[in-house]
């Protein structure tokens, strides 16, 4: 390959007008002078760094003017990025210095002393640090109203004592004698039915951890084949746990609800308990299956009630022993299982009692709140907590009192608790609001908003009209009302309001209506509103609320849900939520609405 040579003289003509715009820039260098360049630039340092041509390559490659452009733009983040700011300043460099150090000293001297302030400014956290007694009192507090601490430490309420000890009698029958129950636990919400079942479930899993499994189900959240698919996986699951059986040889889940169950049975008799005593029966030897049922009620509906079915039949005719807990509200359960059912169910009812007193309430409201740790800060509080109960003027005593004569519900006042003692950083500012309880009644006033009256604020105009509608409905029929008569009312009602409407006569003749005339809607979007009202529960469906008093009104109610799928969603009856006259009290007079709230 031949190289290419440029001679002197070939390169000064190619380059020629470079080479003499160079020279005229030293020229003009040469006449300035180095006090301009320094009043103009600041004083010029020499560079400390070699320079050379990849520097020189990277160095063309930036933007300057947007790069002094940002350096014109002061970052401050604190006294010493003020003091180096200060410390770059050309001119009286002395005094910055004298005013860095004194800034210095004094931080020193600030960070020495400890002040409150300096500490709560620039460590927030540090500043709320409270002493270990009262975080363990705090700690242990907030387990105890969370129901979150061990088995062996909580403390039942004494009115569901009778009840917790056949509870606890049927889950030692079904884990320690291997024997077969079923029982339905019937309370008002909130009453204890799952929290009594869970603390003896944890102590029995103590002791007896590799001889039963628990199988949960909530019939809010689960639907029938949903719960199928949840009891094989939650089987699988547990036996996995307990000796490594995968169930690998079949799939539980797949096929119909017989052979899911059939799956299930072998799933569980190919697996016994790890005994090595020779005197056991073969039954001793099978794991114990316990199915704990929320909101029972639900799987107890009109349709087939197939799950229930077989779980009670396992009960009778299983190889295993099978322990089935339901937890329900309603009172008359047993009415709405099926003959087939109802004849496999053991016929144990367990009803949950309820406070009938104030001073049994009292009492347990102090067995739940008082801290049983050798704690200087929960002596404290438990007198504090015990003259206050007892202190028929004190302010938690009323409010005590007046959750006695509305909810009557231990759990609500608990958790208006929470977020007293998650706050407060001392036992003093805990013991001060509870006895003037601000942050207790500012928590139930939230709770509160949560009602039918809190949500009618929220609707849109459609939305209320039709709810407003629905109410006049209900007030003229007697409680029934459907989509058709509410649709007609409410068109009736914006024709006669835009009858009111006043009217502009025009020289022509003609006259002209405002345009703050109502529209009606059409139909369908009228309906989209209508389901959006019956999520809100302003609106009920028939046959789904409040409890059946017969056996008849059990099936009357199957009757209608069988055939509802059949009745036009038009024509489909539902009942009111919120009346008329609530309405009227709830509606701002300055709704263009409000006029409708009157018959």
């Amino acid at each position: 390959m031949g190289s290419c040579r440029f001679s002197a003289r070939e390169f000064r003509q190619e380059n020629t007008p470079r080479i003499s715009s160079l020279r005229r820039i030293l020229l003009e260098l040469k006449t300035l002078k180095m006090e301009d360049v320094d009043a103009e630039f600041g004083p010029v340092r020499k560079s400390l760094q070699k320079v050379d041509s990849d520097r020189i390559v990277q160095d063309a490659s930036v933007d300057h003017e947007q790069q002094a452009f940002l350096r014109k733009i002061r970052l401050v983040t604190g006294d010493k990025a003020l003091s180096k700011s200060h410390s770059l300043q050309p001119d009286n460099s002395r005094n910055t210095q004298e005013e860095d150090n004194q800034k210095s000293s004094l931080t020193v001297k600030r960070s020495r002393s400890g002040s409150d302030d300096d500490t709560s400014s620039s460590h927030p956290k540090s500043a709320k640090i409270c002493d270990p007694s009262y975080s363990q009192f705090q700690l242990h507090l907030l387990k105890q109203l969370n129901n979150s601490l061990p088995a062996d430490s909580t403390r039942l309420p004494s009115f569901v004592h009778e009840a917790s000890k056949e509870i606890e009698r049927i889950l030692k029958q079904a884990i320690i004698q291997k024997e077969s129950h079923s029982a339905i636990l019937v309370g008002p919400r909130s009453h204890y039915k799952t929290a009594v079942i869970n603390h003896h479930i944890s102590l029995l899993n103590r002791r007896f951890g590799q001889q039963f499994v628990t199988l949960r189900l909530n019939g809010l959240i689960h639907t029938e084949q949903a719960a199928i698919n949840s009891i094989a996986y939650q089987l699988e699951s547990r036996l996995q746990k307990l000796h490594g059986n995968r169930g690998s040889d079949f799939q539980i889940s797949a096929g119909s609800l017989t052979e899911v169950f059939e799956k299930i049975l072998r799933l569980i008799d190919t697996t016994t308990v790890q005994n090595t005593s020779a005197s056991t029966t073969s039954r001793d030897e099978k794991i114990s299956v316990v199915f704990i049922f929320d909101e029972i009620d639900t799987f107890a509906g009109p349709l087939r009630q197939t799950l229930l079915y077989n779980l009670f039949d396992m009960v009778e005719h299983a190889r295993v022993p099978v322990c089935i807990l339901g937890c329900t509200t309603k009172m008359n359960v047993v009415e709405h299982l099926e003959k087939r059912v109802n004849s496999r169910f053991s016929q144990r009812v367990i009803y949950m009692p309820v406070v009938k007193t104030l001073k049994s309430f009292l009492r347990a409201v102090e067995e739940q709140l008082t801290v049983d740790i050798p704690n200087e800060c929960a002596v404290q509080w438990n007198r504090n907590l015990k003259n206050n109960l007892q202190n028929e003027t004190s302010g938690f005593f009323k409010l005590v009192r007046n959750n006695y004569e509305t909810f009557r519900s231990i759990v609500q006042l608990k958790n208006s608790l929470y977020g007293l003692l998650a706050k407060e950083r001392s036992l003093e500012a805990v013991i001060d609001g509870i006895n003037t309880c601000k942050s207790i009644y500012a928590y139930n006033q939230n709770q509160l908003e949560n009602s039918l009256s809190a949500k009618v604020k929220s609707l849109s105009d459609l939305e209320l009209a039709m709810v407003i509608a629905a109410g006049r409905v209900s007030l003229k029929t007697g409680d029934n009302v459907n989509f058709n008569l509410t649709y007609a009312e409410y068109s009736d009602m914006v024709k006669e309001t835009n009858k009111r409407m006043p009217i502009i006569p025009q020289a022509t003749g003609t006259s002209l209506m405002l345009e703050s005339t109502l529209r009606v809607w059409n139909k369908q979007d009228a309906k989209n509103v209508w389901e959006n009202l019956t999520d809100l529960d302003f609106l009920a469906e028939k046959g789904s609320i409040g409890l059946r008093i017969s056996a008849l009104a059990a099936f009357q109610a199957s009757n209608y849900h069988t055939t509802g799928t059949i009745i036009p969603f038009d024509l489909r009856t539902y009942q009111m939520q919120i009346n008329l006259q609530e309405l009227r009290r709830t509606v701002p007079k300055s709704s263009i609405y409000y006029s409708w709230t009157q018959l």
